[in-house]
């Protein structure tokens, strides 16, 4: 009878968080498909009549498709520089040298250090550098931002590969750089995949420096466009939602998509 207790209570709680996370992003996606005379009439009812119109009247009132084109370039690029590069540090710091405590310390307090009191530094840097306004500055500020998450997750995963699997490389004339590239990077490979999913979104959905550092719809996210459609003189909600939900759309069907290879890559490693 406790058994049975425990886990309804175990079910219960879960799915009280499942209908947390899901029940607003529902409401969102329905609402996208109302008129506003609608939507404040009867915010929490199902649409009378299902129409596009709204994701066609945001497409057209907003460049979408550039906002989208520069997401992707900068999560593509930011996350690709913060896996080679955490990927590269973890590895370096599996050996033992003078200076390994500071150089793992230093970049873990990353994870403590808020960033909001750096806005203005790293404005100025990215200024002074040329590269304001453009969508290089902002995947170089999102690869710095978030590489000490990226070395935790990979830091974790590369210390369960065992020292005697790296020891048999070597006896076998594998080189420093050999056994990272033969032995480390594909052991780690479901790390990695989960670290870049980890990091994609983050970087997907970052807003505060992507707004800071970009002021032309032409180096523009998907995030700044679909504030867009909110204004202090004029805001179209159920454009804004259609916007939110085709913004949301990608980095959904990523993690559907990639999630389940990161489970087959870990229990394969596992076995092996």
């Amino acid at each position: 009878m406790v058994q049975v207790s425990a886990r309804a209570a175990k079910w219960l709680f879960l799915g009280t968080l499942v209908a947390v996370s899901l029940i607003p992003m529902a409401w969102l996606v329905v609402s996208a498909f109302k008129t506003t005379p609608e939507l404040f009439r009867s915010a929490f009812s199902v649409p009378h009549h299902w129409s596009f119109d709204n994701f066609r009247a945001a497409l057209d009132a907003e460049p979408l498709l550039t906002y989208f084109r520069n997401s992707v370039v900068v999560a593509a690029c930011a996350t690709t520089a913060t896996i080679v590069i955490s990927t590269m540090a973890a590895y370096a710091l599996r050996h033992r040298f003078r200076l390994n405590g500071v150089a793992r310390g230093f970049l873990m307090a990353g994870l403590l250090v808020p960033l909001t009191p750096f806005m203005t530094p790293i404005f100025y840097i990215i200024e002074r550098l040329g590269l304001y306004n453009t969508v290089w500055g902002l995947a170089l500020v999102y690869s710095a931002m978030m590489l000490p998450v990226g070395f935790l997750i990979i830091r974790t995963y590369m210390e369960s590969i065992p020292e005697e699997t790296l020891e048999a490389a070597r006896i076998d004339g594998a080189s420093f750089h050999g056994v990272f590239l033969r032995v480390i990077v594909p052991l780690a490979a479901p790390g990695l995949a989960t670290a870049a999913i980890f990091l994609m979104i983050s970087d997907w959905n970052e807003l505060l420096f992507a707004n800071l550092l970009t002021t032309s719809p032409a180096a523009q996210t998907l995030q700044v466009g679909v504030t867009t459609f909110l204004t202090g003189y004029a805001s179209n909600y159920p454009e804004a939602f259609a916007a939110t939900a085709m913004a949301m759309a990608p980095t959904i069907l990523a993690y559907a998509l990639l999630s389940n290879r990161v489970i087959d890559s870990m229990a394969a490693s596992a076995l092996k």
